[in-house]
């Protein structure tokens, strides 16, 4: 492995660390193995470096972008939607 893919593959995780601290490191390699290999067996075991590097820059995007998919329509759920307010009828509906 090159020296700078290694460097990179380290701050990389390391990010990806920060940005999900709940989740446990075997947890994020085993995540990323399954990005890049897709859930089949033998993934983790057979993944090279550079194909871990691309999964955890696509996951980095994902946590990144404001999709309902990373969970973003959340960001402002204590914010209460404004109530309509009702027309008042005089019976005759």
């Amino acid at each position: 492995m090159k020296v700078a893919v290694h460097d990179e593959l380290m701050e990389s995780l390391a990010e990806l660390r920060r940005a999900l601290p709940s989740m446990r490191l075997g947890q994020l390699i085993a995540n990323m193995a399954t990005v890049a290999r897709g859930a089949v067996p033998g993934a983790i075991w057979e993944m090279e470096d550079e194909e871990l590097l691309a999964a955890i820059r696509w996951q980095l995007q994902q946590l990144s972008s404001p999709t309902p998919a990373n969970g973003a329509e959340h960001a402002n759920s204590n914010i209460k939607p404004k109530r309509q307010k009702r027309r008042r009828t005089n019976g005759s509906s």
